[in-house]
């Protein structure tokens, strides 16, 4: 019985120790007041990101969706005092197959290294396309 609480908060210190995400604050309002699909946070965060530069940027996965057909990931996307999320659209899942095969349930968290997306404009609409990640790093 010892052995196995031993075991369990091993498992879980593990599992803890693999997130190494840096904690980060959000102080842009524009993000706290808008949802990740609304045309004003999307403005915000390609302003951000611009500002930053996407080469000092670091992305984490936080979720997986579906909305009408179409599947999502959710990103932490962090440098230089942005701390935002990111909704991309992933057409293509080379490279990151786990995340589609599990839903995204053990990857969330982890850092996707080398992550390259496209970004969109038509008219108000801008929409976050993925297209490769070098690495998913746990």
């Amino acid at each position: 019985m010892k052995t196995k609480s031993i075991i369990a908060s091993f498992i879980v210190l593990v599992f803890f120790s693999s997130c190494d995400r840096p904690d980060c604050q959000n102080t842009n309002s524009i993000f706290d007041l808008n949802g990740l699909e609304t045309t004003v946070y999307k403005q915000e965060l390609v302003k951000e990101m611009d500002r930053v530069g996407k080469e000092n940027l670091t992305y984490w996965l936080s979720d997986y969706t579906e909305q009408n057909g179409q599947e999502f990931i959710t990103v932490n996307i962090q440098g230089d005092g942005l701390c935002a999320k990111g909704l991309l659209q992933v057409n293509d899942w080379t490279n990151i197959e786990g995340i589609k095969k599990t839903k995204g349930v053990s990857y969330i968290g982890t850092e996707l290294r080398g992550l390259i997306f496209d970004i969109f404009t038509s008219g108000e609409s801008i929409d976050f396309i993925y297209k490769s990640t070098e690495s998913i790093v746990d």
